[in-house]
């Protein structure tokens, strides 16, 4: 197995952890029993994954491999028994949220440029990827999704996708080397908006 590949697959599993934990952690916070949890998680864990392999019209990813589903149902009961130890569910949730864009963002990007998008459209099936699973999560318990917000969200998983994108067609670089650049920036964009409080100006509205 080359080191891309294990890459690519490590990236997939890790984003799917982080993105179920998010999932789990918001259906601790709405008070969901184990099996709310469940759906939560895999919602969250697969749901833009799977939407971003529609739109590019390949194998589902968790229909050809079930382990993503196990992670998710594990992580959820992981949760539901522990959240308690967890600390503050929210900022928790956040974090773990911000881990799974950054990494699903690249990993959309390169498996877009991989079936011959352009790197524009390669970073924005990546952005699909890494933030439709929680605006599903936020919906079904009514929460305003995370990216609906006045946080830099959105921004950095299409900054990330796009350097992975580029730097894959246009630099050459190895995937694994790109994927790594790329889910780092857009990590940094992204717990720099949380430390910092920082946000993109808002459009002053229409009288």
């Amino acid at each position: 197995m080359n080191i891309s590949l294990i890459v690519v697959e490590s990236i997939a599993v890790i984003g799917t952890v982080a993105f179920a934990i998010s999932g789990a952690l918001m259906g601790a916070k709405h008070r969901l029993d184990v099996v709310g949890m469940m759906f939560l998680a895999c919602i969250t864990g697969v749901g833009g994954g799977t939407l971003r392999d529609i739109i590019l019209d390949v194998p589902v990813f968790w229909l050809i491999d079930w382990h993503y589903i196990g992670i998710c149902v594990t992580f959820a009961v992981i949760v539901y028994y522990r959240a308690n130890r967890l600390g503050k569910y929210t900022r928790l949730l956040l974090w773990a949220d911000a881990v799974g864009m950054a990494l699903f963002a690249v990993l959309g990007a390169a498996k877009a440029l991989d079936v011959g998008a352009n790197p524009l459209v390669a970073s924005i099936l990546g952005m699909f990827g890494a933030c439709l699973g929680g605006v599903i999560r936020d919906t079904l318990v009514n929460e305003i999704p995370i990216m609906m917000r006045k946080e830099i969200y959105v921004t950095a998983a299409l900054t990330g996708g796009l350097i992975t994108a580029l730097t894959i067609s246009w630099a050459n670089m190895p995937v694994y080397l790109a994927l790594i650049i790329g889910g780092t920036v857009a990590l940094i964009i992204r717990g720099a908006a949380l430390i910092k409080n920082i946000s993109l100006p808002p459009h002053p509205g229409i009288d």
